[in-house]
């Protein structure tokens, strides 16, 4: 994986404060999420006998995720490079990267959450529901506040407690 340095695009390519949107996912997001999954499924495989089925599908479940996590990286890189050289907004193959980055995040988060009273999990790994604020807001008025009780966009980052 190769990650561009673009001088004046620094600002566009740092991890945001809070994670709020999926268009505000970053390369280096994925990485703190990765060791900690390692390191928990590890615990798991050690956990399961040698050369029994349970310690092959914990095996192979790690490695399924850690797989997961470098595509996920590996799209970062493109998304981070539509940020700073394109057009996000444009049709097609960018609309389904976007896209792909929430589905990625949001199925290693929900893994990641199995092991939400670990001392190492932070509470930046959260589904992400929506790409952007206009994403949000057209789903809230398309939608009403019917449907989840008026939370389906806030600027509170803590809206979900």
């Amino acid at each position: 994986m190769m990650h561009r340095d673009i001088p004046s695009h620094e600002h566009l390519l740092a991890p945001a404060a809070i994670l709020e949107f999926s268009d505000d996912l970053r390369v280096a997001d994925v990485r703190p999420l990765r060791n900690f999954l390692a390191a928990r499924l590890s615990e798991l495989a050690r956990d399961q006998e040698e050369g029994t089925d349970a310690r092959w599908a914990a095996e192979h479940l790690a490695r399924t995720i850690d797989a997961a996590c470098r595509d996920l990286a590996d799209a970062l890189v493109s998304w981070e490079i539509e940020l700073t050289e394109g057009d996000i907004n444009r049709p097609g193959h960018v609309q389904r990267l976007r896209q792909n980055l929430a589905t990625g995040w949001d199925r290693l988060v929900q893994t990641a959450q199995r092991y939400a009273g670990h001392p190492d999990y932070l509470p930046r790994w959260r589904p992400l529901r929506y790409c952007c604020v206009e994403h949000a807001e057209f789903v809230e008025q398309a939608l009403g506040d019917a449907t989840d009780s008026g939370i389906l966009y806030s600027g509170s980052p803590r809206h979900d407690e």
